[in-house]
């Protein structure tokens, strides 16, 4: 019988202190980002950093995935004489927009271990001359990120960017 309850005992405290340690996974399966700097270097260069929180965490293209579309887009948009936003057609002749996008490819995130929500910040370096269409006095870029599932995340602005 002495056997018995030490066994009930150490049942019954199992299920209270068994729970204090599985992880929850508090992010939803879908990327959630959010807008934390655009620091421009001049008219050839810039950084744009993106915090993000994703609960699976698929975040980022595996090294061997060649034909995967780049994850992380950014949409450019310059201040017209009206004082609104809009898409830059990069070829003023097509009928159909051409809008211009840079997009990169976020490297794999995902952490080993069972524990695979992730939070952290993706810095994107725009390096083309120019990062900025001539004319354009005023900017900023729409940013969404993609995971590997296909999920894609909130649509998140930068600030305003004066073109230096």
């Amino acid at each position: 019988m002495k056997d018995f309850r030490y066994i009930l005992l150490i049942a019954v405290a199992g299920i209270f202190f068994l729970p204090a340690c599985v992880k929850e996974n508090p992010f939803p399966p879908e990327p959630v980002i959010t807008f934390s700097e655009y620091i421009s270097h001049g008219q050839d260069s810039a950084d744009c950093l993106v915090a993000f929180k994703d609960g699976d965490g698929d975040i980022g293209i595996l090294s061997a995935d060649t034909s995967s579309p780049n994850d992380l887009k950014m949409k450019y948009l310059y201040k017209d004489i009206d004082g609104i936003f809009k898409p830059f057609d990069a070829i003023d002749t097509t009928a159909v927009m051409d809008t211009l996008f840079y997009s990169y490819r976020v490297p794999n995130l995902t952490p080993d271990g069972q524990y695979k929500a992730l939070d952290g910040e993706i810095r994107a370096k725009l390096r083309a001359a120019p990062i900025y269409y001539p004319g354009h006095h005023t900017v900023k870029f729409e940013i969404t990120l993609r995971d590997r599932a296909g999920h894609v995340s909130n649509k998140v602005t930068t600030n305003e960017i004066v073109v230096p």
